[in-house]
Order: structure tokens, then C-alpha cells, then sequence
């Protein structure tokens, strides 16, 4: 290889001292010639010397200036090829147009046919062409300082290709252009990535549905034409009710094909016009521009709704998802974008705790419980910081002997000169994640009272302690509880942890475990308010738990309001029955009358509590109100 190089160069020196040899013989010969043709005509001497040599230098110049525009005209044309552009030259005067071979190339003609402007502009893209030639005459009006036009040309194949084309003009002494010349690059690998890249950006990669991104601009869209035209626009948003806990127990591949088949089923079940997108997770939003009233706006989305309670098939499975849909109308319920998404929002989490699996359209009054919800959670922060809470403990007596045996710690909040109950704060924690840090408060204080009653009472006292299952979501729910116990040399024999029955949702995977290694390490486990949620026999078997804990509002229909035995005189005994059967222990809340006491105590029930036997209050009064009163 080096040496063909070699021999390419010294071939090429050759040549050009070759061809200098030959010009400068050709010269000393033309300049004879001229000496001798003046000599002939009979001009002096002197004369014929000078006028040769004038003709000689300008000859020769010339074919320098000639040689020099060549080698340049080469040049040009080899930079032009290893950039792979076109070259053009277009007179604005005649129309002609003269394009280079590379051009062509580009679009796939292997012939000449682009004489003029005319033939060019009808390979343009229609859409394109107004533009194209309004940057061409700006540039040559003298506007701008050079011609830089970006767009769409039809190629041989009838595919249409982008070029980036480029000139500038020549101008006489008045500044008109009489030639314009330039090249064109094509563009179209880099134009697709950049509608690649637009697109992802306002779509959904997953469903391909558009994003909060783009709904935000077409609902922009949809509320100008609606102000103008005193229209209607309702904003449906959707939440899937099942979906995480399919997600969580089959697995994320199979979650996201769900999801595309969600996304599917909705989008063949729109009306003309709607928009379907999505917002994220599980959640969607459904766009209804031009609306015809409430009426309608409810009756689409019930059709939605309809969609999605039949089953799904996915990677072979039947799945029930199920929806929750709120529901916001402009201008009736918000004034702008903003309020109308909040509005659906708010609307979907009233049809989610009303159960799921309906519509709700958004009503002042939720708006006041978001308020109220915001006020309470910022209240909550504030009790976190300075420590406002208190733990108040309600006895268990064992229902037999009437003795006591523990007691369950419950939470209790004093703001100011307020007392907040329980189910005004507990939700608010609970959805906003603040029951984490509180439920670490109340374990580590709970734990720390059983410690000092082991030190001051005459016998140990059972101390029933109630986890939420967001305490789980974190995953070191374990090694705090086992932490808190080890931290204040609790026996855990004395420490039951009460959980409700929403966790039995979750009984699979690091839940479980946990909860088999909390037993094992000798603690307690109470299922919290049976009967009043998901319950399954099955989870009982699996699950480790040690005691039922039998709801009030079954405790409370044992008799009706005259006397006679109720619902609940039927339910109670099976549930001690089943229990007692599977070696739980059971546990009756919200006892409230001698009659409840004396049946629970007839059919079995083996620890008791209500405010018949004691109400809750603080460790102190606790100590002096029931451990002094026990008749043991």
C-alpha cells in the first residue's frame, strides 16, 4: 500500500514538472513567433520586442488565472463530495438552474431534468413550498445574509427526503442578485430522530398513549375553543383498583402488559374527539372537548367504566382490575386547566374510598376536605416536631375470671387546647405517609411502658401494640420492632402487635417473612377487626397469628335495641368456634353493656375490652385505676 502511494506521488510530480517544462517551451516559442510576425509587418526593433513580450505575460497569465479557477473549481468539488452534499448554481433573472451530480445522487435521479426553478419547486413537499420560497426571496432582497432553508423534497423513489439548503448571492454595483449559488446536505436520519425524540416526549413510552405533557397542551387547546364558543369540557380521571396488588404479586412484566391492554380497551372506546392519556402508574386521564352537558359527560364515563369490569387475559391470565373515575366539567367546576385536573383528582379518590368501581363528579364540599386535609396534615407535622402526642391504654380483662391482663396503647393527639380524635387524624397519616414516623413513636413509647410496668407492677402486663400497614412498605419494619424491644429489655412474650385485616391484601413475600420471624422471636400476632374487611380462612392457616380480635360492630349487634338476641348472637359463636379450632386466642372489642359481658363470657370469649370494663387513659391512672382495683 505505501508503496502504490509512493509511486502515485512521484507519478504526479512527474506529471506536473512535465507540464511546466511544456508551458515554458510553448511560451519561448509564441514569444519567436511574435518577434518574428512584428519584424515581418516592418515595426522597429524595440517594438517588436515589448508588444511580444506584453502579449506573452498576458497570455500566460491568463492561463494562470484559468489553471488557478480550475484547481479551485477541484477543490471545491472534492470538499463537496467528502461531505457528501449537492452542489447548485441558479440565476434569478433566467430561472436556470444547474445542479452537480452529488445532488442528484441524493434523490435518486440518475438524469439531469432540473432546468429551471420551475422543475425544482415541483419536487418540493406542498407543504413546504411557501416557505422555501419566502427564505429565497428574503435573501435575495438583501434581508438576510445568507440563504439557509430546511425542508422536504421528493425523491425518485416517491419517498419525500429532508435537505438542509444553503447559497448565497452575487450582486452588481446596485446590489441586485444576478447568480446564487450553493449546496443542499441531506437530513432526513437526523430529521427522524428529532421527530423520535418529539415523540417520546410527549408520549407515553410504555402505551404510547400521549403524556401529562401533550394532555396539558390539548386541554389548553380544548379550553380556548370552549371560552370561545360557550362550550362545555369535562376531564375524566381514571385509577385502576386492583392494579398494584396484581402488580405486586405477579410481577412487573405482567403489570405493564396489563397496563397496555387497559390503555387499548380504552382508546377503542373513545368518542370522537376524546383524548386518552396517561398520567403515570395506573392512573389516566380521558379528555372530552365540546361536551354536551353533565348528562353526557357521566354517561361516557360509565361506558368507560364498563370497559374495564370484564376480565383481562394477560400472559394467560384473567385479571379484574376494575376503576375508580372522577369527574370535572368546565366552566361549572373550575375556571382554569389547573383546577379542572385537581378537581377529576379529587373526585377519583372520593369514588376510590366510596369503595371503587364507580363515578363521582366533584363537589364543593370535597374541595373543603382537601383543604381540611392539607390543614390537618400540616397540623401533623408540626405534632411530630414538638411531640404532641400521647398514648392513653385500655385494659383486657380475661372474660372468664374478670382479671386484668394487658393492655392495648391508643394513640391520642392534644393540639393546643384541642382534642383531636383518632379517625379525624389517623387517615390523614395514613394516606400521607406520616403514619410511618408516628407508628415508630408509638412502638418505641408502648415498648418503653411495658418496661417500666415489668419493673413496678406485682405481674407482668400484656402490651398490645397496633402496626399500619404502611409501617411494612419501608421494608425494615422487623429490625425497628425487634430494635425497640431489645432497646428497653422488653420480654417480647409481653409485646402483641395488633394488625388490621387490610394487610392480609399484602400476605405474600417480605410481609410474611417478617411477620414469621416477629413469631419466632417469641412475639405476639393479633388479627385486628375480623369480619369487617377481606378476610380469608386460608390466610389464618398460613399467617402466624396467636390472637382474633372480634370487631365491635359485631359485639354491638349481639342484642337489638329490645333486648333480643341480634346478628350478632349467630356471627360470635362461629367465630370463637373457628378460632378456638385453628389454637387462636380471642379477644371481644367494644364491650359496652353487663348483658354483651355475660354472653361473651357464656359462648367462649377469652379476653375482653370496652368501655364497660375500662375506658383509656393515661399510664398513670391506668396503674391506679385498674392494676390496684385487679382482683388477682
Amino acid at each position: 500500500m505505501a508503496m502504490n502511494l509512493l509511486a502515485t506521488d512521484s507519478a504526479a510530480r512527474l506529471l506536473a514538472g512535465g507540464r511546466a517544462i511544456a508551458v515554458r517551451v510553448a511560451g519561448l516559442l509564441l514569444l519567436v513567433l511574435l518577434f518574428l510576425l512584428f519584424r515581418h509587418w516592418g515595426w522597429p526593433p524595440g517594438v517588436h520586442l515589448a508588444l511580444a513580450v506584453v502579449f506573452l505575460y498576458v497570455a500566460v497569465s491568463t492561463g494562470a488565472q484559468v489553471q488557478r479557477l480550475r484547481a479551485t473549481q477541484r477543490a471545491y468539488q472534492l470538499a463537496m463530495q467528502a461531505a457528501h452534499d449537492g452542489f447548485w448554481d441558479w440565476d434569478p433573472v433566467s430561472k436556470r438552474l444547474d445542479v452537480g451530480h452529488r445532488l442528484l445522487e441524493i434523490l435518486g435521479y440518475s438524469q439531469n431534468f432540473l432546468l429551471d426553478t420551475h422543475a425544482w419547486l415541483a419536487l418540493v413537499h406542498p407543504d413546504d413550498r411557501a416557505h422555501y420560497n419566502r427564505t429565497v426571496a428574503e435573501h435575495l432582497k438583501g434581508r438576510t445574509p445568507f440563504f439557509y432553508c430546511e425542508y422536504r423534497v421528493r425523491s425518485h423513489s416517491g419517498e419525500y427526503r429532508w435537505i438542509a439548503s444553503r447559497g448565497i448571492a452575487v450582486r452588481d454595483r446596485r446590489g441586485v442578485a444576478y447568480q446564487m449559488s450553493g449546496s443542499v446536505t441531506d437530513i432526513t436520519e437526523r430529521k427522524r430522530h428529532e421527530a423520535q425524540i418529539a415523540y417520546l416526549a410527549e408520549h407515553d413510552q410504555l402505551t404510547g398513549l400521549p403524556n401529562r405533557f401533550l394532555l396539558a397542551e390539548r386541554l389548553a387547546d380544548a379550553l380556548t375553543a370552549a371560552t370561545a364558543a360557550g362550550g362545555q369540557v369535562a376531564l375524566v380521571f381514571i385509577d385502576l383498583d386492583r392494579f398494584k396488588d396484581i402488580n405486586d404479586s405477579l410481577g412487573h412484566r405482567l403489570g405493564d402488559h396489563l397496563l397496555q391492554a387497559v390503555a387499548e380497551r380504552l382508546v377503542g372506546g373513545l368518542a370522537n374527539g376524546e383524548v386518552l392519556a396517561r398520567q403515570g402508574g395506573d392512573e389516566f386521564i380521558v379528555l372530552m372537548p365540546g361536551v354536551a352537558g353533565r348528562e353526557l359527560a357521566e354517561s361516557r364515563a360509565r361506558a368507560l367504566l364498563e370497559l374495564l369490569e370484564s376480565p383481562f387475559v394477560t400472559d394467560g391470565n384473567h385479571l379484574h382490575v376494575g376503576a375508580s373515575l372522577g369527574l370535572s366539567m368546565f366552566p361549572d367546576d373550575a375556571a382554569d386547566a389547573e383546577q379542572l385536573l385537581r378537581n377529576a383528582d379529587t373526585a377519583m379518590y372520593a369514588a376510590k374510598r366510596d369503595g371503587g368501581g364507580t363515578v363521582r363528579w366533584h363537589t364543593p364540599e370535597m374541595k373543603e376536605r382537601v383543604l381540611h386535609r392539607a390543614s390537618m396534615e400540616a397540623r401533623l407535622r408540626r405534632a411530630i416536631e414538638h411531640g404532641s402526642f400521647e398514648l392513653h391504654y385500655q385494659p383486657q380483662f380475661e372474660t372468664a375470671t374478670g382479671r386484668l391482663f394487658g393492655a392495648e396503647a391508643l394513640l391520642r393527639w392534644h393540639d393546643g387546647d384541642e382534642w383531636i380524635a383518632p379517625d379525624r387524624f389517623i387517615p390523614v397519616a395514613e394516606e400521607t405517609g406520616l403514619i410511618v414516623p408516628i407508628g415508630d413513636w408509638v412502638l418505641d413509647n408502648a415498648t418503653a411502658c411495658a418496661a417500666r410496668w415489668r419493673d413496678s407492677l406485682p405481674y407482668p402486663l400484656r402490651m398490645a401494640i397496633n402496626l399500619s400497614p404502611r409501617q411494612f412498605w419501608s421494608g425494615d419494619l422487623l429490625v425497628r420492632v425487634l430494635a425497640a424491644v431489645e432497646r428497653h429489655g422488653v420480654d417480647p412474650a409481653l409485646i402483641e402487635l395488633e394488625i388490621t385485616e387490610s394487610m392480609l391484601l399484602r400476605a405474600e413475600g417480605d410481609h410474611v417473612a417478617a411477620l414469621r420471624t416477629l413469631r419466632q422471636r417469641g412475639m405476639r400476632l393479633a388479627l385486628d377487626d375480623f369480619g369487617t374487611g377481606y378476610s380469608s380462612l386460608s390466610y389464618l392457616h398460613r399467617l402466624p397469628f396467636t390472637s382474633l380480635k372480634i370487631d365491635r360492630s359485631f359485639v354491638a349487634a349481639l342484642f337489638d335495641d329490645d333486648g333480643n338476641y341480634g346478628d350478632g348472637a349467630a356471627l360470635i359463636p362461629a367465630i370463637v368456634a373457628m378460632a378456638h379450632s385453628l389454637e387462636l386466642e380471642v379477644v371481644a372489642e367494644g364491650v359496652e353493656t353487663s348483658a354483651q359481658l355475660v354472653h361473651l363470657s357464656e359462648i367462649g370469649v377469652d379476653l375482653h375490652q370496652g368501655f364497660y370494663s375500662g375506658r383509656p387513659v393515661p399510664e398513670a391512672a391506668f396503674v391506679r385505676q385498674f392494676v390496684a382495683a385487679d382482683r388477682r
